[in-house]
């Protein structure tokens, strides 16, 4: 069954175009469940045992993915359109999910609604995305309902409060995240719910134990619209911002529209953003500009909040100095004052998980808070309200006694957002078999350069499997040298868009540490098939210079070869 599917999208270039593509439907594709009379069920996830399957929407997915991953969360059916949206607005959270989809230990599965007849849906005039996508997730429930509702209980988990009552009118069983939890029994899975919005649920389901009496602490974000529409007026400028390392108080933001870093001061002017936030910045009035680079801790906020207990000698109950610069007391040799701004809205979050430790205040009366202590762990950030004077988050889990080497090594992983995970088999799919050689085809490949004559030599110490480059160098017959670098043509075998290019994209490089190495790609790749060992035939791409005897350079060529 064929449809066409259109949708518009901005070019690099900012131009605005429309693209139509053929979409093929089918009816062939399976549910998953092991117990279905109807589908194959040789590729089955889903148990037979189960007395619930559950289907997730995009943002269950996207906040609570610390939940998904605790091994009481099974039988999860992960639509592709959930897929598809997480992928694109949160990398590292789709990595995660598809490792959750590709582990033969949990029962996730990928039904891909968006190519079954009777699942996709078109949009409809006036529809948003969002409301399409919505839609899209409750007609897939409700297939999956009417597929195997006589067989088991099939449970949509949405924190969205229209799209719950929308599937509750139309029959389907839905049910907000925190409310199933608790239905589990099982109390330690309620410390890794995110609590949403209140405008994603309807506030009777959610639990606000703050004061009723509550100051603004900081200004309000302003919304994308608005700060879209600023940046092209030259009103707000846009930019990453990092936090002095020796000042919590004080960030710069580089800005592409003024050529220049934007300094921000004090915890007003940072409005809740975090290091590696990409945020929105309002210059200041000229005469409000800061002296560039403080040299103590600066906040000028100093009014505490009510609902908040600060410990003795933290940095909040140590006394400011705000604006002390190098410079004679008179003022003669101070620095001139820099650009100043105030953050006025994120345009991109860059939260992570976060690792630390409990400081103890008393001790603690429950067990809980006990097991602890001298422990580090793992947080994350759910939200930061303009009422609060501190983000709002979640434990995430322990990671081992304070002091541990193991431990602390993986804290310095966490902390750097360094994947030390196993390569999942998704990946590992993604690679020749082995032993591996190079193939007749890539011998005969006209655009590659036959390099066997050469005598080729890495500097790599003996023992070493991961040999990525190499030399040469010949005399020509006009007397100047002939200088090759070659390096391991990984490309040949990490293709655009697979899921060794994903993963490779997620990890960025390798890490070495003192007692190990944390690879971008799997070793049989790195230590054997690309790897440039001797008396072995293997692929590279080359960089070819004739010089002089003066090392003056001739010429330059680049070429794919093997040798």
């Amino acid at each position: 069954m064929l449809q066409n599917k259109s949708f518009v999208r901005k070019t690099k270039q900012g131009k605005v175009i429309k693209v139509v593509r053929e979409h093929y439907l089918r009816d062939d594709i399976y549910c998953g469940a092991s117990f279905c009379n109807v589908c194959d069920v040789s590729a089955a996830r889903l148990s037979s045992n189960s007395s619930s399957i559950l289907i997730v929407d995009t943002n269950v997915v996207l906040h609570q993915i610390d939940l998904l991953e605790n091994p009481a969360i099974e039988d999860v059916v992960v639509l592709s359109i959930v897929l598809e949206e997480v992928k694109n607005k949160n990398l590292a959270v789709y990595n995660r999910l598809r490792a959750l989809c590709s582990n033969p230990l949990r029962r996730f599965f990928v039904f891909s609604n968006e190519y079954h007849k009777d699942t996709f849906v078109k949009m409809e005039t006036g529809e948003s995305p969002n409301d399409r996508n919505d839609r899209a997730i409750r007609v897939a429930s409700q297939w999956y309902q009417n597929h195997l509702g006589s067989i088991v209980r099939v449970l949509l988990i949405t924190n969205d409060r229209e799209n719950k009552r929308k599937a509750t009118k139309e029959g389907i069983s839905a049910e907000t995240v925190e409310s199933y939890v608790k239905s589990l029994g099982q109390p330690s899975l309620l410390d890794l719910i995110v609590q949403p919005p209140s405008e994603d649920v309807a506030m009777e389901d959610v639990e606000d134990l703050r004061p009723a009496k509550r100051k603004v602490i900081y200004p309000e974000h302003k919304p994308m619209s608005e700060i879209t529409a600023g940046l092209h007026r030259g009103i707000y400028h846009q930019g990453k911002l990092r936090v002095n390392r020796f000042n919590p108080f004080e960030a710069y933001v580089g800005s592409e529209s003024i050529g220049d870093e934007i300094i921000i001061c004090g915890r007003t002017n940072m409005n809740r953003a975090f290091d590696g936030d990409v945020v929105a910045v309002e210059l200041l009035p000229r005469e409000q500009w800061q002296e560039e680079k403080s040299l103590v801790i600066a906040d000028e906020d100093d009014e505490e909040e009510d609902d908040v207990h600060l410990l003795p000698n933290s940095t909040d109950d140590a006394p400011r100095v705000t604006n002390l610069v190098q410079g004679s007391a008179d003022g003669k040799n101070a620095m001139p004052a820099h650009l100043s701004g105030r953050v006025v809205g994120i345009i991109k979050r860059n939260w992570h998980s976060y690792c630390g430790s409990l400081e103890p205040m008393c001790l603690p009366g429950g067990w809980r808070l006990g097991n602890l202590l001298d422990k580090r762990i793992i947080v994350a950030v759910d939200s930061w309200d303009c009422l609060s004077r501190y983000p709002s988050g979640h434990y995430v889990r322990t990671i081992g006694e304070i002091g541990d080497r193991e431990t602390e090594v993986e804290v310095v992983l966490i902390e750097n957002d360094i994947d030390a995970r196993p390569f999942s088999s998704q990946v590992l799919a993604c690679l020749p078999p082995l032993p591996w050689s190079v193939s007749s085809e890539d011998l005969a490949n006209p655009i590659r350069q036959d390099l066997r004559h050469l005598r080729v030599f890495s500097v790599d110490p003996p023992g070493c499997k991961d040999i990525d480059d190499a030399l040469h160098c010949t005399t020509l017959p006009n007397g100047n040298f002939e200088v090759g670098v070659h390096i391991a043509d990984v490309t040949n075998f990490v293709h655009p868009g697979t899921p060794l290019d994903d993963e490779a994209a997620q990890r960025g490089t390798s890490v070495y540490l003192v007692d190990r190495r944390i690879d971008m790609l799997p070793k049989p790749l790195t230590e054997d098939i690309c790897s440039l060992r001797a008396d072995v035939e293997r692929l590279a791409f080359s960089v070819i210079w004739e010089m002089t005897s003066e090392a003056e350079i001739v010429s330059t060529r680049y070429t794919k070869d093997h040798y």
